[in-house]
């Protein structure tokens, strides 16, 4: 039997409320389809929020998201996984539902060998003792990115004008990712700490990220060849905006969530389906043409790619400039319970580290 705790720290969410307590391990679910994850570092992200909150449609597929931003080892390995003890691995949430929460100090993961073979992602030992960063987030911008290229059937995005509405971490990587193809880049959005942050972190110069207001006006508007919506809910008022920012024939490409029944224009196309089926339709909005499309979730190969993009153009890719914030498990609860009721916004990711003795 494997060197683990009889009782571990770990959350939990009932009734839009976040709490923190010691458990029994569950040892009778250790078997031969099971990784058990000791964290060292998790991220907050705005589905956690979205979650306590309840206004995240939970697909029956993948389960809820809440705690799934991850990095640490394999404390556990099931005869059948194809894992062993000691490796670094990361979470993709997207394939299995049959998990516990990361807001953990264990992560328990059950699936067959080839569902674990994509739900937990090996991570290449260079990229762990030097900074941290989330490879979920990064691994789904770069999934929709590349979506991106297949629909449009372009090799690069050179030549291209991008415009980014949110200066969130998605906002913030695909901008990243955009330059890197070869796209100019302006990001768009409404709060000035966002736009701050991204400035002060050099991952933003002063030209690249602007007021939203901006985007209406004369010198924005029909000034782009991609607009990426990459913020918490891609509202139908931002989808406006977007739609604004877009030149005739251009490409709007939803990555911010949606709920069923979300459509743009209005009673035209089915956002929702669209982005989660990762589908592409041609509407006119205003005597415009524009290609609508989005992306969700992601895959191992993209995981592997976002660690491959940041070990060979790390100026391209400061993805550890990211982490605006670290706190332990024990302040977590009281911190996403203020970021849940607006008591606090924190730009950029906000860290939890795992102390080595939890």
């Amino acid at each position: 039997m494997p060197n683990l705790p009889a009782t571990y720290v770990t959350t939990t969410l009932r009734d839009g409320v976040v709490s923190l307590g010691a458990r029994p391990f569950p040892r009778d679910a250790l078997g031969a389809g099971t990784v058990v994850i000791k964290p060292d570092h998790l991220g907050i992200c705005r589905a956690d929020v979205k979650e306590i909150l309840g206004s995240r449609d939970v697909m029956a597929d993948r389960g809820p998201l809440f705690g799934h931003e991850l990095v640490g080892a394999v404390a556990f390995a099931g005869a059948g996984t194809g894992f062993r003890e000691g490796e670094p691995v990361t979470l993709n949430p997207n394939i299995t539902s049959a998990r516990t929460t990361g807001f953990a100090e264990y992560v328990l993961v059950h699936g067959t060998e080839e569902q674990l073979d994509q739900a937990v992602v090996r991570v290449p030992e260079p990229s762990r003792p030097d900074g941290v960063w989330m490879p979920e987030p990064f691994a789904c911008v770069v999934h929709a990115l590349r979506k991106l290229l297949h629909h449009t059937g372009l090799p690069s995005l050179r030549g291209k004008r991008a415009g980014i509405i949110g200066a969130g971490c998605a906002g913030l990587m695909f901008a990243m990712y955009a330059r890197h193809l070869g796209a100019p880049v302006t990001v768009f959005n409404r709060g000035e700490p966002r736009r701050a942050f991204a400035r002060q972190q050099g991952i933003l110069a002063d030209g690249e990220v602007l007021p939203l207001t901006d985007a209406a006006a004369p010198a924005h508007r029909d000034g782009f060849d991609i607009v990426i919506v990459a913020t918490t809910v891609a509202t139908p008022e931002l989808l406006a905006t977007a739609a604004g920012l877009a030149a005739d024939g251009a490409v709007l490409f939803v990555y911010g969530g949606t709920r069923r029944g979300d459509s743009f224009p209005a009673g035209r196309a089915d956002v929702d389906a669209l982005r989660r089926r990762e589908r592409l339709a041609s509407v006119t909005y205003r005597e415009k043409r524009i290609d609508l499309a989005g992306a969700y979730g992601c895959l191992r190969e993209d995981y592997e790619e976002g660690f491959r993009l940041h070990a060979r153009h790390p100026r391209d890719f400061p993805l550890e400039r990211l982490a605006s914030r670290r706190i332990s498990l024990d302040e977590f609860p009281r911190r996403v319970m203020d970021m849940a009721t607006g008591a606090a916004d924190f730009p950029g990711k906000v860290l939890i580290t795992v102390a080595p003795g939890e």
